[in-house]
């Protein structure tokens, strides 16, 4: 039954019904009050809407489960969401200090305490627990990370390296040491790791971006080819939906929709936007009928996006197109909206689960410059710096455009002072 309800409220939750998967839950808690039901309850209510009742339940939860790693990450989240700050893991850092020896409590802890910015905590909890377990992958692959970002690059590549030798089926662990060898300019180490990678699974777009920054560092015109910043990035600017006498009247309800589903105070761990909120669930599945309008709108861009792509079978963009009669299909896999407030941007990165990624304005501050390019997508320019990779290109965001790109382009938005931004962006994939 237990593992029956859990994997019902997960599909339940991806279907944003998340009222019934709060149902199911609490109904199978009584017949098993395990660690998972529980973490999985907490999410439920959060995702309902129902925060206090969300950190309520995990903080009875904690009590009945204090030294399981699901719970005490499920709270931190959610204190997280809910803009405890400094505070919000503390509960985790307390139990991972209470069983210094649970390697998998001290990683999720330090997993979490690095996805929030804080990173002196997150790599006293990595360098204490290898104290003690030298041989822990998770740790050291973890500590290889951060040192990575942090600019400590010799001792970011020996622990990257060492973790890559011990675990060479595991193509994660040697994505980490091509991202270090690139940071530090070693080129050709880099692009013999990313092949290995690429072989193993050609598919995987995280790989494709770094093998697009490792030719930008060499100087290979293939990057040329594989990161066509003219051709592959592309603008619309979306035909009025049947019903609204404008694009900005559509706009606007959209707006108010859109920002009646973000009740969060803070942005979620792993996304990537800075100074702002996010929807939670996935819009695609959503029943509101303007939701389902907003995507019958894009058809008819996305399908143009495709429809003038080539042909290069070997491309990993064209080549994945759909071939014969209906080759412009597709599917939406993913979408979303994002706030951002003064100040606010989102980091460069990549949509790893994407075909074609882009970004849709909803709406714009007034005071937002054409001079300046605050608030400008920006693409090419790596998460962290890269020597020789940098912007590509820039394109001026206006209300009711869509900028279409492949996934596995990197992009991000040049911060802004004031007003506030809404964007409804989407992933899709072939169908």
């Amino acid at each position: 039954m237990s593992a029956d309800a859990l994997e019902c409220s997960r599909a339940l939750l991806a279907q944003g019904r998340s009222g019934e998967a709060v149902l199911l839950l609490q109904q199978a808690l009584a017949s098993d009050g395990g660690a998972p039901m529980h973490a999985m309850l907490g999410y439920a209510l959060y995702h309902n809407g129902r925060i206090g009742e969300a950190e309520a339940a995990l903080v009875r939860a904690a009590g009945l489960h204090p030294n399981e790693a699901v719970i005490q990450e499920a709270l931190a989240r959610i204190h997280w969401m809910s803009g405890a700050g400094d505070a919000f893991a503390d509960n985790f850092i307390a139990t991972v200090n209470a069983n210094p020896a649970d390697g998998i409590l001290r990683f999720r802890c330090a997993e979490l305490l690095h996805l929030a910015g804080f990173v002196e905590r997150a790599e006293a909890l990595l360098r204490e627990g290898l104290a003690r377990d030298p041989s822990n992958a998770r740790l050291a692959s973890t500590l290889g990370v951060l040192l990575d970002e942090t600019g400590r690059l010799d001792e970011a590549l020996n622990i990257n390296a060492a973790v890559a030798r011990a675990n060479p089926r595991a193509l994660d662990l040697l994505l980490n040491l091509a991202h270090t060898l690139l940071r530090a300019g070693k080129t050709d180490d880099a692009m013999r790791a990313i092949a290995a990678i690429r072989r193993a699974d050609p598919d995987m777009q995280l790989a494709i971006t770094y093998e697009g920054m490792a030719l930008k560092q060499a100087g290979d015109s293939r990057h040329d080819w594989l990161c066509n910043y003219q051709q592959h990035v592309q603008a619309f600017d979306l035909e009025t939906p049947a019903g609204f006498s404008s694009v900005t009247a559509f706009n606007a309800e959209l707006a108010a929709l859109l920002r009646s589903l973000m009740d969060a105070r803070h942005h979620p761990l792993e996304q990537s936007l800075r100074g702002g909120s996010q929807t939670s669930d996935n819009l695609v599945l959503a029943a509101h009928p303007l939701l389902q309008q907003y995507f019958r709108a894009l058809e008819a861009p996305v399908h143009a996006y495709i429809d003038n792509l080539g042909n290069d079978r070997d491309h990993p963009l064209e080549g994945n197109r759909p071939e014969g009669s209906g080759k412009g299909r597709f599917t939406f896999s993913g979408c979303w909206s994002v706030l951002l407030r003064p100040g606010g941007f989102h980091v460069n990165h990549t949509h790893p689960a994407g075909w074609i990624s882009s970004a849709y304005y909803v709406s714009l501050p007034p005071e937002m410059s054409a001079d300046s390019q605050e608030g400008w997508i920006k693409f090419g320019e790596p998460r962290w710096p890269v020597p020789g990779c940098g912007i590509e290109r820039v394109i001026r965001p206006l209300e009711g455009r869509l900028v279409l790109f492949p996934s596995y382009m990197w992009h991000g938005t040049i911060p802004f002072a004031s007003g506030e931004r809404m964007t409804a962006p989407f992933d899709v994939v072939p169908a």
